[in-house]
């Protein structure tokens, strides 16, 4: 559990830092204090099997995978307060924690990355008129992509001569 509140002071103070419209860090040091103690962090299974989600935060350095990656952990703690907020005496610091999240999730760009990707994943694959609309966006899809590629590659031949 110390990984966890870490991680949740972690992740608030890099989100908060990323939006001028989340609250304020320091105004969730105590909600984030009393969380600790309730789930008593500092007990020796806690650290026992290293980091949980950090390890996955980490595996996506660059900038665009760890924005979705760092999305989806943040709707991931919202569901995490949602199962353990019937607890008593912690519901106000979970809602100030995760209404502080709720806000900071709202305002990242790659909360709409994350939302597009889920209206992907729901279009029908059988739908005949689908699969005659995708043929025929494909050429332009292709084209995307070339010159996607053609703009990493002129951009990391650039970083190369630098070195």
């Amino acid at each position: 559990m110390i990984f966890l509140a870490i991680f949740i002071i972690g992740m608030v103070s890099n989100v908060l830092s990323d939006s001028a419209r989340c609250t304020p860090l320091n105004s969730l040091d105590e909600p984030l204090t009393q969380l600790s103690k309730h789930f008593n962090i500092n007990h020796h299974e806690v650290s026992e099997g290293g980091e949980i989600l950090i390890s996955m935060l980490k595996k996506y350095r660059q900038a665009p995978e760890s924005g979705v990656m760092l999305n989806v952990i943040l709707r991931w703690y919202l569901d995490l307060f949602a199962h353990i907020k019937p607890q008593s005496g912690i519901e106000n610091q979970i809602s100030i924690v995760a209404n502080s999240l709720k806000e900071c999730l709202n305002s990242r760009t790659e909360n709409n990355f994350v939302s597009d990707l889920k209206e992907l994943s729901k279009i029908k694959l059988e739908d005949q008129l689908i699969q005659r609309k995708a043929i025929l966006e494909l050429e332009g899809i292709l084209n995307i992509m070339k010159e996607t590629g053609k703009r990493r590659r002129k951009r990391n031949m650039g970083r190369r001569q630098r070195t």
